[in-house]
């Protein structure tokens, strides 16, 4: 159903520029230039142009100018266009005919034309040009009435670039969007990644896609290109059972419900969050996926059964504090014990980390309460969890290619194979180590 309503922008020269006020489009802008000295004024050969941008699909009703003229004299030309297309012409003559205003006149006039339901197509501008032929004529203002673009249902198409084709997709209704395909590519080189609103050569960063499945919201017909992936080993993350200096994910294992939770943030109130996900036992070993957060990340310097920890992402330490929870403070007095323990459920290696403050010796420990989880230190040591550790030094994700034309015919992007990365997701970023350097790249 069309809207009856109609809308005013008001364009107002004030200081040889065009100031819009009333109901502009979003994102609309508009440009105004004149060619005599004085504001709004026109001389004898001197002009106006106004230019104004972002109207698409918008119904223009009318357009209404606010001028006026010398005393007994002053006269022009006018043309007006809405994309390639003249909407209102006036030829070169008098401000006192019927095409102007009928009268000369000192004081402020206003001029109106009838648009006649004119639809701006996408992309195109309203333009205005006045002439003067003789002194002199004055535009203060122009406005346009008009109604605002109705909604309208999109379709998709999709370009898979290979001999693969999938049908085009139509909105059930405006702004209901659709949901986007898969491609069922068989090829043990390459699969399919998702959907790109441009095509991309070989690259290595991860690209913008929208996956199979998700739903697109489209503001105009358009083509979506398909994305593959290529396939690449799984290198299985493990937790260690050679300690070193280095970064680690600290984490425990619950193998009758197959949670797995891990410590992620710096020392908040006395305690570190946490975090669980379901994973399943191999042979007694659960691998941990490459696509943890930075927040999770924890430094640990080992020197004999005695550790430091540190936050990464804070930069703070972990440390154990007077009253039994945990602190910020750096004391040599405050280093944890670990130790190696074994495990009766599992084959993967487990630690003890204890500290002693005030003469009691506290371990770290998991607490899962309704109001959140969180590991903390426990003097009790029937309540201590033995941890896992997961090396990040140890994490292999190789680095994977992306392309629109897995078998030619795009743009040959030339790359080289380097050495295995690590990456971890900060928010929407990914943060990749490659060959001892940081790399962050920023996805908007």
């Amino acid at each position: 159903m069309k809207s009856l309503f109609l809308l005013i922008a008001l364009y107002t020269i004030t200081g040889k520029q065009a100031v819009p006020s009333g109901d502009i489009p979003e994102g609309a802008t508009c440009t105004y230039v004149q060619t005599a000295r004085n504001n709004g004024q026109m001389t004898a050969g001197n002009t106006i142009d106004l230019t104004i941008d972002g109207y698409d699909g918008v119904t223009l009703q009318s357009v209404t100018l606010t001028m006026k003229s010398n005393k007994a004299s002053g006269a022009g030309e006018l043309q007006m266009k809405v994309g390639n297309a003249d909407v209102w012409n006036i030829a070169d003559q008098a401000f006192n005919t019927s095409s102007w205003a009928g009268k000369y006149s000192t004081d402020w006039v206003e001029i109106s034309h009838s648009l006649d339901g004119r639809v701006v197509p996408k992309g195109a501008a309203i333009t205005l040009h006045i002439k003067a032929s003789a002194n002199s004529l004055y535009l203060q203002s122009v406005k346009l009435n008009y109604q605002p673009a109705q909604p309208q249902s999109y379709t998709v198409s999709f370009n898979t670039h290979i001999s693969q084709d999938v049908p085009s997709v139509t909105e059930s209704k405006p702004n209901a969007g659709i949901v986007l395909p898969a491609v069922a590519l068989s090829d043990p080189k390459w699969m399919f990644y998702g959907w790109a609103e441009n095509p991309y050569g070989m690259v290595s960063d991860v690209p913008l896609t929208y996956d199979a499945g998700d739903i697109y919201y489209p503001a105009s017909d358009c083509v979506l290109h398909a994305v593959y992936a290529e396939r690449i080993e799984d290198h299985p993350w493990w937790p260690t059972d050679d300690l070193s200096q280095g970064d680690y994910l600290i984490a425990l294992y619950e193998p009758v419900t197959g949670t797995f939770i891990y410590a992620c943030g710096g020392v908040d109130k006395g305690e570190i969050a946490a975090v669980n996900t379901h994973k399943e036992a191999n042979e007694g070993w659960v691998a941990m996926s490459a696509d943890v957060p930075y927040e999770a990340v924890y430094a640990l310097s080992v020197s004999r059964d005695t550790l430091t920890i540190r936050h990464r992402a804070t930069n703070t330490s972990v440390s154990l504090a007077s009253g039994g929870s945990f602190g910020t403070a750096q004391s040599t007095a405050n280093k944890w014990i670990i130790s190696p323990c074994e495990s009766e459920l599992d084959a993967m290696p487990h630690y003890a980390i204890s500290g002693t403050a005030n003469g009691v010796t506290y371990y770290i420990s998991f607490y899962g309460k309704s109001e959140g989880m969180s590991f903390r230190p426990t003097s009790d040591a029937t309540m201590k969890h033995d941890l896992l550790l997961y090396a990040v030094n140890d994490l292999v994700v190789e680095e994977v290619h992306y392309t629109s034309f897995p078998f030619g015919g795009g743009v040959d992007n030339q790359y080289s194979d380097d050495m295995p990365a690590y990456k971890m997701h900060i928010g929407p970023h990914i943060l990749t180590i490659k060959n001892g350097k940081k790399y962050l790249q920023i996805n908007e």
